[in-house]
């Protein structure tokens, strides 16, 4: 038994010998794991402006020779290009780093890989400050501005006939002057996104309760010539300076010198205008005039428009489109106001639909005008789905003889909603031509006061104080806000949606902008 045990134990030591053997190289000697890899780069530090990109050169030695160079960013964005050695014990390669739109610090971490699946790594250090303004003067612009860069302009500014100014994602732009404005004889696009939307505003200096209505700058002003006008995630602010004599506005006879000009005007029948996602605030006026050309507009927001008059949007003769799923706040009269006046061709042919006007019309001076959609004088379209919370009038078609055209407006699946009496007594006003129980009532949703409460998210609709809302000198900042509508709200499974829009989709330089179909529930938001 001795002696068995005795041969096991040196099988297990010869064993043991052969393995040792087989580790050995070809010249006898014992295999070595190879050192870590090893890099070095020409910048320890980056320092360089917003949005701007800077290249680090890296020197790298690997003695189990070079696998992979790779490279992350916990800020801004970084790739390694130009790669040398790999499969070699020493090389080189470059990290490509572009700053984010936002100053601060920021870390690069360099990751060096050999082909014995050893890594090393290595930190640069990114120093972000911001760019300084673009300064712009009086006179023509065309071209780019932006993405992620500050504009300060100085002076009236005009994008000529057949040129296109594109304000790219990210920008602000800051309007400094006394009145200044834009003149769109070419095309514009504000080209804001989601993440990163633009902002056409005044001096932070300015930007305060007693300048809510005090028209601080003329608007984006397009011309007949102007052929085209995209404005997408794009916040306009503290527009409607006086009208200055000798602009386009002025002589084609749309405004007296001295009247408030608009944030956004567009007047050529043959153009295209488009605006989603958007914000107008804070104007003297209407916040928007559409005289002529194809349009769309939806998912937008308008506050605090106009001090004693003016609509959120105002659609005249020659326009042809949909309005949709906007919600409008405070107007001074309408949300909207869409007509046939100036009498020019095409008839003013709009569907407005599935949008929501809280606290609108009560800053309107003139007996017998109230606020939220109204249509009028030989205007045509299909108004359904509509809100309107708080407001002084519902849907209103007035009497003869500025009534729109009888054949072609129709109405139906609204929902009122008021807190005080002259809302209530405002739903079908005397002033137009709809009255309750006549049949496009037959499907609104309209009771007593207090009754169908829409159930907003984040709006108390029972706190309204309708004496204050006629005195423009109590308009304030908003607080955050969200009107879309929840469980259990009067507004779900009551909108109309067996209705054509004008038009399924429009395409500008290039990109399809689809026209949103009708939804089964009334107002501009729903869960």
């Amino acid at each position: 038994m001795n002696n068995f045990r005795k041969l096991l134990s040196m099988v297990a030591i010869l064993a043991m010998g052969f393995a040792i053997m087989q580790c050995k190289d070809d010249d006898g000697d014992d295999a070595v794991t190879p050192s870590k890899p090893q890099v070095q780069s020409d910048l320890t530090t980056l320092a360089l402006k917003t949005g701007e990109a800077k290249t680090a050169v890296l020197t790298i030695s690997a003695a189990g020779k070079i696998k992979d160079v790779t490279a992350t960013a916990d800020k801004g964005t970084v790739d390694v290009s130009d790669k040398t050695g790999v499969g070699e014990a020493t090389g080189t390669a470059k990290v490509n780093y572009t700053a984010a739109a936002e100053a601060g610090a920021a870390k690069i971490t360099v990751t060096v890989t050999d082909e014995a699946s050893q890594s090393v790594t290595l930190d640069i250090t990114v120093d972000v400050s911001e760019q300084p303004p673009i300064e712009i003067e009086a006179g023509d612009v065309e071209g780019t501005w932006g993405p992620d860069r500050v504009i300060l302009v100085h002076g009236d500014v005009t994008v000529p006939k057949g040129k296109t100014l594109t304000v790219a994602e990210g920008t602000t732009v800051i309007i400094d002057g006394d009145g200044t404005g834009f003149i769109v004889e070419g095309n514009f696009y504000s080209m804001g996104t989601a993440e990163k939307p633009n902002l056409f505003t005044v001096p932070d200096s300015q930007k305060k309760k007693e300048n809510i209505f005090a028209g601080l700058w003329g608007g984006i002003l397009g011309t007949e010539n102007s052929t085209e006008m995209v404005v997408l995630y794009s916040r306009f602010e503290y527009a409607g300076a006086p009208a200055k004599a000798s602009t386009p506005i002025v002589t084609s006879g749309e405004l007296e010198e001295g009247d408030p000009r608009f944030t956004l005007y567009f007047n050529n029948p043959d153009g295209k205008f488009i605006m989603q996602n958007s914000i107008v605030a804070y104007t003297k006026d209407d916040g928007m005039r559409i005289n002529q050309g194809e349009l769309l507009i939806t998912n937008n927001t308008y506050m605090l428009t106009g001090e004693s008059g003016g609509e959120g949007l105002n659609v005249k003769s020659g326009a042809v489109g949909d309005v949709a799923y906007n919600v409008f706040i405070s107007t001074a009269t309408n949300a909207i106001k869409w007509s046939n006046s100036d009498d020019r061709s095409p008839q003013n042919d709009v569907n407005v639909y599935n949008n929501t006007a809280i606290n609108c019309g009560w800053r309107q001076t003139k007996a017998g005008r109230g606020g939220s959609f109204n249509l009028e004088k030989g205007g045509r379209g299909q108004s359904y789905n509509n809100m309107a919370v708080n407001c002084k009038y519902g849907t209103r078609f007035p009497k003869a003889p500025d009534n729109p055209d009888p054949l072609n407006s129709i109405t139906g699946n609204n929902l009122y909603y008021g807190n005080n009496d002259e809302s209530v007594e405002g739903f079908y006003p005397e002033t137009g031509s709809i009255a309750k129980g006549d049949p496009m009532t037959e499907d609104d949703v309209a009771g007593d006061k207090g009754e169908n409460d829409p159930k907003f998210a984040n709006w108390d609709v029972t706190e309204f104080d309708v004496d204050a809302a006629k005195n423009s000198a109590n308009a304030d900042f908003l607080p955050d806000f969200d009107v879309t509508v929840g469980a259990g709200s009067p507004a779900l499974s009551k909108g109309k949606t067996d209705f054509d829009t004008n038009f399924e989709k429009h395409t500008v330089a290039g990109v399809d902008y689809t026209v949103p179909a009708p939804s089964n529930f009334i107002g501009a938001k729903s869960n």
